[in-house]
């Protein structure tokens, strides 16, 4: 999978996320299907700073105090497609909150 980078990012109502990359290529996804709110992403359970996405200089989406996801795992979830390193399957998209496999 080739790196491609968020170029727009939009919040829309009950957590939905919309993206679209460098190649054109957006869709939409659930947050809260794919992460829970534990740990650094605990803030994020407020509607109000969730609203707040937007696109950083380093091409991944990012919310005030330094919350930010990879654009790997962006790309793969939109795209839903797995991501391999090494011949393994790191992430599934298709698991949802369990797509982080233990290789």
């Amino acid at each position: 999978m080739d790196l491609q980078e968020v170029v727009e990012a939009l919040a829309l109502p009950e957590k939905i996320l919309y993206l679209r990359f460098s190649n054109g290529k957006d869709g939409m996804f659930c947050f809260e299907d794919y992460f829970p709110y534990e740990g650094i992403f605990k803030k994020l359970k407020n509607k109000s700073l969730f609203n707040k996405v937007s696109v950083n200089q380093f091409g991944t989406i990012e919310w005030p105090g330094n919350l930010d996801l990879s654009p790997e795992v962006l790309y793969a979830i939109v795209t839903q497609q797995k991501i391999i390193v090494k011949g393994k399957i790191v992430f599934d998209p298709t698991l949802g909150k369990a797509a982080w496999l233990k290789s």
